[in-house]
């Protein structure tokens, strides 16, 4: 068996398994994995909108000149642990699965060509060392010979064992290069970029359900129900470190701006100061002898002002 591809090897270590029934295979566990896809996010949606004991958080005002940095710290932190754990998954399966790889990327046909070129290439090695080792015993010296000519010769027979050697070497870097660049097409880049993913945003809603992560709560948005806040956020989780900076970037820009129109507003609308005088007024009796009509009467007198201070003339 092949430690690499799992799949049977002949004399000398020739793969002798078939590439149509190997991309077969290889179609029945692509469709295993995308069906356990589907129902892990089916399940996962349905925990966090039914099951999960998910409460609301406290939702905050943010004041004035609050660093989103700090405050969606639990979210950066969260976005970079899904972007190191995709990497370790991709690296083990790279390292381990190079059949589905090579489905994705090159085709079965490629990947056994590649198999077969590095195994010719170690057995070429093997027979140039084992030439080298017989050329190095056959090395004899003559008495007779010349000094300048016994050295030259020497070095020519050395010389040309040791070329066959680093050919050989050479060889199989070559073929075990290609053997390695399986991860390098565009077909399997484009179906790592897709699972990466699909794969990113599930273990960011994981995350986020656990830990009752709540971003609208920690910007102070209560208007959003918890289970949704704590999916919306595990999608933005998932989306990856990078784009979650920007989010935070720009809602940072956004909130500044905001905080900055508040403040003018403040400064420039007007207060408003209202004064209560109480008046009272004497009118006489049209009838002799009854007293006068006393009245009296709250008058209210509001003045504005700026908060806002002028330049002394």
């Amino acid at each position: 068996m092949s430690a690499t591809t799992g799949t049977l090897k002949g004399r000398g270590g020739m793969p002798l398994w078939d590439e149509g029934d190997k991309r077969r295979a290889m179609k029945r566990w692509l469709k295993i994995l995308v069906a356990v896809i589907v129902g892990v996010w089916l399940i996962l949606i349905g925990h966090v909108f039914f099951i999960a004991p998910i409460t609301d958080a406290d939702a905050r005002e943010l004041g004035v000149g609050v660093d989103l940095m700090v405050v969606l710290a639990p979210v950066l932190a969260a976005a970079a642990g899904v972007e190191r754990m995709l990497e370790t998954i991709f690296n083990i399966i790279e390292g381990a699965w190079k059949s589905m790889i090579a489905y994705l990327g090159r085709g079965m046909r490629w990947l056994k060509n590649a198999e077969i070129e590095v195994i010719e290439a170690r057995q070429w090695l093997a027979d140039a060392s084992t030439v080298y080792n017989q050329k190095m015993r056959e090395l004899s010296f003559d008495p007779g010979m010349a000094l300048g000519s016994l050295t030259t010769e020497l070095q020519d027979k050395m010389g040309a064992a040791t070329n066959l050697v680093h050919m050989a070497e050479a060889r199989l870097a070559d073929a075990e290069k290609t053997l390695s660049n399986v991860t390098s097409s565009d077909g399997y880049r484009s179906a790592k970029g897709a699972a990466s993913v699909v794969l990113g945003l599930m273990f960011g809603v994981i995350i986020a359900a656990l830990g009752s992560l709540q971003m609208f709560a920690m910007l102070g948005i209560a208007a959003v129900p918890a289970r949704v806040d704590v999916f919306i956020t595990g999608l933005i989780i998932g989306s990856g470190s990078y784009p979650v900076h920007s989010l935070v970037g720009i809602l940072q820009q956004g909130k500044d701006t905001l905080d900055g129109v508040k403040g003018f507003f403040n400064r420039s609308a007007p207060q408003a100061t209202a004064t209560a005088q109480r008046v009272t007024t004497v009118q006489p009796s049209g009838t002799p002898g009854e007293r006068p009509v006393v009245q009296q009467a709250m008058i209210e007198t509001t003045t504005a002002k700026t908060t806002e201070e002028t330049p002394n003339p």
